[in-house]
């Protein structure tokens, strides 16, 4: 069962991925600020996470306010690349200049693809700023869990023995 599962989720992953390729960069923009609002943050309050403007957005494509003063927040950016593109040190860099040029100093990077070893060791080193990668498996294994783009179609019971009921 536990095989079959893993099979089930590998197969509706590489679709989530293929759906989100096959819509507008914008529509991954939003989805990405979603999924961030569906995982807790910013959950507050309805206007808590918002889509930069798509011109112009200074190199942040989302912003998440923490907290309800809005105070503290998150920098996002969400790149929909097919696979073999890499996401690279010098993004990176991009990224966490456009955090300090929000005055922001946390932010995560989201991509359909990957990220180069140069990238994460960027981010790894970063003593200012915390910057958070997420990959497009991980992306669309986060989806699956949050239930955003999917629903379940079928739910199984697997019983066990209740040997505390047995052993009165």
């Amino acid at each position: 069962m536990e095989k079959a599962y893993k099979k089930i989720n590998k197969d509706l992953s590489d679709s989530i991925l293929e759906s989100i390729y096959s819509n507008d960069p914008f529509f991954f923009e939003k989805l990405v600020v979603d999924l961030l609002l569906k995982m807790g943050y910013g959950e507050f309050r309805e206007d808590a996470g918002f889509r930069t403007p798509a011109t112009n957005d200074e190199g942040l494509d989302g912003i998440i306010n923490q907290d309800k003063l809005g105070l503290d927040k998150i920098g996002i950016q969400a790149k929909r690349y097919d696979e073999s593109h890499k996401i690279s040190r010098p993004a990176l860099q991009s990224f966490a200049g456009a955090l300090l040029g929000k005055g922001l100093n946390r932010g995560v990077f989201i991509t359909t693809s990957s990220f180069t070893n140069n990238a994460v060791e960027f981010v790894e080193n970063q003593s200012n700023l915390t910057i958070t990668l997420i990959d497009g498996e991980e992306l669309a294994s986060l989806m699956i869990e949050y239930d955003l783009g999917v629903s379940t179609t079928k739910t199984y019971n697997i019983k066990q023995i209740d040997n505390d009921y047995f052993s009165l």
